[in-house]
C-alpha cells in the first residue's frame, strides 16, 4: 500500500442505498497519479456515455493529488470531475482553500459519489466517522449560510462545501462554495444538487507523510527562492479594502484577497467574479462603492456561476435595449441593470426557477433560441461556446485556440501560462521599466517550455502546435499533482540568471513526496496519458474528433477589438518586435494546418482526430483502445 503523498483510501458512497465504502488509492495512483488523472480513470470504468448528466449513476468525484497536504508548494489543490449538464459531458472544476487538505487528513484522497438520496443529505466526515445525514431544514438555504448553520452544528474545525438553491434546483450553471469562499463551477453544482446532496463537511487529525523530508525541506526553501517578484495587480479595490486570503499549504500567497465591506463583512473578492460587476456598478451609482463585492456574494451564496452571469447580463442588456425583451414579460428589472437590486432578482429568479428565470437556468444559448426574434444574434464575440466569457482567445495568442477547441469548458490554467507572461512582457512594453520579462527572456522561455523560440513569435502560426502539446501536458501533471495555477509553473524568476524558470521542479517535489523516480520527461509522459485519456472518454461521449475541434466561429470573422489587460493587442512579434493583433482575426487555413501538425505530434489520425491504437497501446492504455475499438471510435 502506497504511503508517501497519498492517504490511501478513497472513499465510496452510494447515496441510494446509503452503503458507504472504502478502495485503495494505489489502484490508480501510480498510472494517473491524483486529481484529473484519478479522476478521469473513475469516470472512464463506471459512467456509461449514455447516461444524462443528472442521471444518479453519474459519479461526482472529489480528488486532491499527492502535493495536497504539503505546505509550502500551493499543491493543496483540489478537483470535482463529473458529467456536467454543460454539454451533457465530462468537465471538471477545480478549488482551494483548505477542504482538500482536510479531507486528506481525515485520510481519504478523494471521494465518489452516486446515487440519489431520498432527502437532502449531508455527508459528514469526522476522520474515519463517516455519516450520512438527513438535512431538510438547509433546504432552499444559501451556501454560506448554509456553511454557517453547519459549523455551528458541527463545530467551527470542520471544513464545509455546499450547493446553494442553484444546486439543488439543477441551475445548469450552478456552482459549490467551500470554506474560504473556494468555488467550483463547470456545472458541476447541479450534479451535486440532482443527489440531494447539500452539504460535505469535513474534519481530519492526520498529516501526509512524505518519502524525503530533508530533500523536500530543500526545494521549498528553492521554489520559494524561484518565485517571481513581478507583482501585477488587479484594481479590483482600493488596497484598504482588501487583506490577503492564503490558501492552506500556500508558498508565500497571491492576488487572492477578501473584500473588507463598509459593514465589516469580509469575503473572496478577485479576478473575474470581482471585476464583472464593477464597470456597471460605477454607471449605475455614479461612483465606487461595495456593490460588486455583494454581489460577488448574492452569487457564491446562491450559487451561481459569475462567468455565465457575466456573459447573460451582456445577452440581456442588448434584448432590453433592442426591445426584444422588457420588464414586464421578464419580471427583471432591466432598467436598472448595475444596481444591487438587480442582481438580487435575477440570481433569485434563477436559482429558484421563478417564471422567465426558468428560462435563463439552462444557459444563455438555450435561452436565446427559445425567446427567437433574432435574439441568438445578439451573442457575439463576448462568449464561448460554454456559456463563459472570452478571454485570452486565439485572435490573440493563436496558441490557445487548440486548448479552447480541444477542452469541454474554458482551459483557464492552459491560457494563463501564455497569456500571463506575454501580458507582463507588455506591461514592460507600455512602460513598467522595473519588468524582467523582456523580448530576449520571452523567447528563452519559449524555447525551454514551449518547444521553440519561434512559439514567442504571435504574428506567426508556425510553432504554435507543438507549444500547444507542451503546455498541454505540464498543465495535465500540474492538475493531477495538483498545484495552483497562480503559482505553477515557475516559467520566469528575478533569481536566475537570464531570468529563466525551472520546469523540473514539479518532478523533483513529486519524487522527493513520494519517493517514485519520475523526472520531468516521465511527469509529462503520465500527463500525456491523463490527456489521452480525458480525450477518450469525450469521444466516447459524441465529441467527432476533428469535426468538433473547433473554435467559436466569430474568431474568424470578428476583429478582435481589445485583450484583457491589453487594449492594444501587442504581443512579442518577429524578433520579439512589437506586433499588435488589434482589428486581426484568426486566418481559418492557417489554424487547419496548426491541427493537422498538432495531431501528428500527438500520435492521432491527421484526418480525424481520433486516437490510435498504437498511441493508446504506448500510454498503457490498451483497454480503452479495444473499448473505443469496438465502438468504432479509433482511427
Amino acid at each position: 500500500m502506497i504511503t508517501n503523498g497519498y492517504a490511501g483510501n478513497i472513499l465510496r458512497i452510494n447515496l441510494s442505498t446509503g452503503e458507504i465504502g472504502k478502495e485503495l488509492t494505489d489502484i490508480y495512483a501510480e498510472s494517473f497519479m491524483g486529481g484529473r488523472g484519478i479522476a478521469a480513470k473513475i469516470y472512464w470504468d463506471e459512467v456509461s456515455p449514455n447516461i444524462d448528466a443528472l442521471d444518479p449513476e453519474n459519479r461526482l468525484i472529489f480528488v486532491t493529488g499527492p502535493i495536497c497536504g504539503v505546505p509550502g508548494f500551493a499543491g493543496s489543490r483540489w478537483q470535482i470531475c463529473g458529467k456536467s449538464p454543460i454539454g451533457n459531458q465530462f468537465s471538471f472544476c477545480n478549488l482551494g482553500g483548505s477542504w482538500g487538505a482536510q479531507l486528506k487528513f481525515a485520510g481519504f484522497d478523494g471521494i465518489v459519489i452516486q446515487g440519489k438520496a431520498d432527502k437532502l443529505s449531508s455527508l459528514i466526515i469526522d476522520n474515519d466517522r463517516i455519516e450520512l445525514k438527513a438535512t431538510d431544514h438547509l433546504k432552499g438555504k444559501g451556501a454560506i449560510k448554509t456553511r454557517e448553520i453547519l459549523k455551528d452544528e458541527f463545530g467551527k474545525s470542520f471544513r464545509v462545501l455546499a450547493v446553494g438553491p442553484a444546486g439543488e434546483n439543477m441551475v445548469t450553471f450552478a456552482t459549490l462554495l467551500a470554506d474560504d469562499d473556494s468555488s467550483g463551477s463547470g456545472g458541476l453544482g447541479a450534479v451535486m444538487g440532482s443527489k440531494n446532496l447539500k452539504a460535505i463537511i469535513v474534519k481530519g487529525d492526520g498529516r501526509v507523510d512524505i518519502a524525503d523530508p530533508d530533500r523536500v525541506k530543500e526545494l521549498r526553501k528553492r521554489v520559494r527562492e524561484l518565485k517571481s517578484d513581478i507583482d501585477i495587480e488587479m484594481e479590483t479595490a482600493p488596497p484598504e479594502k482588501l487583506k490577503k486570503n492564503i490558501c492552506y499549504g500556500c508558498i508565500n500567497g497571491c492576488i487572492r484577497a477578501d473584500y473588507i465591506g463598509d459593514d465589516g463583512d469580509t469575503g473572496k473578492f478577485f479576478c473575474q467574479s470581482a471585476l464583472f460587476y464593477i464597470i456597471r456598478a460605477e454607471r449605475y451609482y455614479g461612483e465606487k462603492n461595495d456593490i460588486p463585492y455583494k454581489v460577488n456574494k448574492i452569487c457564491d451564496d446562491y450559487g451561481v456561476d459569475t462567468r455565465a452571469i457575466e456573459t447573460m447580463l451582456m445577452w440581456l442588456n442588448r434584448c432590453y435595449k433592442s426591445k426584444i425583451l422588457t420588464e414586464e414579460d421578464t419580471g427583471l428589472l432591466l432598467s436598472k441593470i448595475g444596481s444591487l437590486e438587480f442582481i438580487d432578482n435575477l440570481v433569485e429568479m434563477i436559482s429558484f426557477r421563478y417564471g422567465f428565470g426558468d428560462l435563463l437556468a439552462n444557459g444563455t444559448f438555450k435561452a436565446a433560441e427559445t425567446v427567437g426574434q433574432e435574439s441568438d444574434k445578439l451573442i457575439t464575440d463576448y462568449m464561448v461556446k460554454s456559456g463563459e466569457n472570452d478571454v485570452y482567445g486565439p485572435r490573440q495568442y493563436i496558441t490557445t485556440g487548440i486548448f479552447y477547441a480541444m477542452e469541454p469548458r474554458m482551459p483557464i490554467q492552459h491560457l494563463h501560462e501564455i497569456s500571463i507572461q506575454v501580458m507582463t512582457w507588455a506591461y514592460r512594453e507600455m512602460g513598467m521599466d522595473s519588468i524582467y520579462l523582456t523580448s530576449d527572456v520571452l523567447r528563452s522561455i519559449a524555447q525551454r517550455f514551449w518547444g521553440s523560440e519561434i512559439a514567442a513569435d504571435f504574428s506567426t502560426y508556425e510553432g504554435k502546435a507543438l507549444a500547444a502539446a507542451r503546455i498541454q501536458d505540464r498543465q495535465y501533471a500540474k492538475e493531477s499533482l495538483i498545484l495552483c495555477d497562480l503559482s505553477w509553473p515557475i516559467i520566469h524568476s528575478h533569481a536566475t540568471e537570464g531570468h529563466l524558470g525551472d520546469p523540473t521542479l514539479e518532478s523533483k517535489i513529486y519524487k522527493a513526496v513520494t519517493g517514485r523516480d519520475v523526472d520531468e520527461t516521465g511527469l509529462y509522459k503520465i500527463a500525456e496519458r491523463i490527456f489521452n485519456l480525458q480525450r477518450a472518454i469525450l469521444i466516447s461521449e459524441g465529441r467527432k474528433g476533428r469535426e468538433d475541434d473547433t473554435i467559436d466561429e466569430y474568431n474568424y470573422t470578428v476583429p478582435l477589438k481589445s485583450d484583457f489587460g491589453n487594449p492594444q493587442c501587442i504581443v512579442p512579434g518577429r524578433n520579439g518586435e512589437v506586433f499588435s493583433r488589434k482589428g486581426m482575426v484568426v486566418d481559418r487555413d492557417e489554424f487547419e494546418k496548426m491541427k493537422d501538425e498538432y495531431y501528428e505530434i500527438r500520435g492521432w489520425d491527421v484526418a480525424t482526430g481520433l486516437q490510435k491504437k498504437s498511441k493508446l497501446d504506448e500510454l498503457g492504455l490498451s483497454d480503452v483502445a479495444t473499448r473505443l475499438e469496438l465502438q468504432g471510435l479509433l482511427a
